[in-house]
């Protein structure tokens, strides 16, 4: 077994944040595995709560990076690479880690904040991509593989499947009339769309649930209750959220935020245009119509959604692809 440890470098978000989650998840895999792994928190003591959890903690006051390690760094600081001023505070503490002798891995859930930091000038683009330091790039969709490999010729990405935990979030046919939503993304959006269809009238029966400060329970309870899932997020690297919801059997319709394109299809739910207010909710409207009138035929599109998302986002898909490339990486560089 080696010597070093990989360290996943973490924000310390309390409140729900699904990236955070695949971070802890990746660690769990890889000790499970026999590979010595940690999430790394700045805080000491914090660890995440909202989901359940029993991962391995490390902090970095208490760490000592070495050159048999690795480093997993997210691309909320990956941005602070090209632009230390825009967080003086977190740009100290990315130096720190970065100059250390790990090995570096960038982890970036979301493509769409790449150039974060980038400015309209003609000067030469500086990105962690491009430096010797960092030895691979994991991505979780795709559209966000496709982003990186055409902005940066010859990068070598590798993408890693997310698992949807179905026995949280698991197939529920029995829905009230309810209308949940996670308002942490363009909430202006969703404040526009909800009120469009509440002043024509046509909402009163139903309860409006906006799902925030919820643990990981919580937030699979609401969605198995109920009938329709609002999308709002975007950009998005995956776009986590509309796949819980269908594997909790919502009828699922607004934003795919383009990393959720490969399972948010017309089959098996109500992609929109992002920004389109008005057909947003039309849509609402008809869905809610069509099902009331009759229910079966969307009843099939959501155990069809449901499954899908069940076989295709699996545990075993997660947990082969992080392996993989980690072996890769073991097998090339120790």
């Amino acid at each position: 077994m080696r010597e070093g440890t990989i360290y996943y470098w973490s924000p310390d978000y309390s409140s729900a944040v699904g990236g955070v989650k695949i971070l802890y998840r990746h660690v769990d895999i890889l000790n499970k595995n026999g590979l010595p792994a940690a999430v790394l928190h700045r805080k000491s003591g914090f660890r995440c709560t909202w989901f359940e959890n029993s991962t391995r903690i490390s902090y970095v006051r208490k760490t000592r990076l070495g050159e048999s390690d690795f480093l997993v760094i997210p691309e909320v600081y990956a941005s602070l690479y090209t632009d230390p001023q825009s967080r003086p505070k977190a740009s100290r503490l990315f130096r720190k880690l970065f100059q250390t002798p790990a090995k570096k891995i960038v982890f970036n859930q979301n493509t769409y904040n790449t150039f974060n930091g980038c400015l309209f000038d003609e000067a030469p683009i500086k990105s962690i991509y491009r430096d010797a330091g960092v030895i691979g790039t994991m991505v979780v969709s795709r559209d966000n593989r496709e982003y990186l490999e055409y902005a940066f010729p010859g990068l070598k990405v590798f993408r890693i499947h997310n698992s949807i935990n179905h026995d949280i979030f698991s197939y529920c046919p029995e829905k009230k009339q309810q209308i949940c939503f996670m308002p942490r993304k363009n909430a202006d959006h969703a404040l526009q769309v909800i009120n469009v269809v509440k002043s024509r009238g046509n909402l009163r029966d139903f309860t409006i649930i906006p799902i925030e400060n919820k643990s990981e329970r919580e937030t699979s309870q609401i969605m198995k209750d109920s009938l329709v899932f609002l999308s709002f997020g975007y950009p998005e690297g995956f776009s986590l959220p509309p796949a819980e919801a269908m594997a909790c059997g919502c009828i699922v319709l607004g934003y795919h935020g383009m990393g959720g394109r490969e399972y948010f299809v017309p089959d098996y739910g109500f992609p929109l245009e992002m920004g389109d207010i008005i057909s947003y909710a039309k849509t609402i409207e008809a869905v809610v119509g069509a099902y009331m009138n009759d229910p079966g035929t969307l009843l099939k599109k959501t155990l069809s959604a449901s499954n899908h998302i069940r076989c295709t986002y699996t545990k075993e898909r997660e947990e082969g692809d992080v392996l993989q490339f980690w072996n890769s990486l073991l097998g090339t560089d120790c």
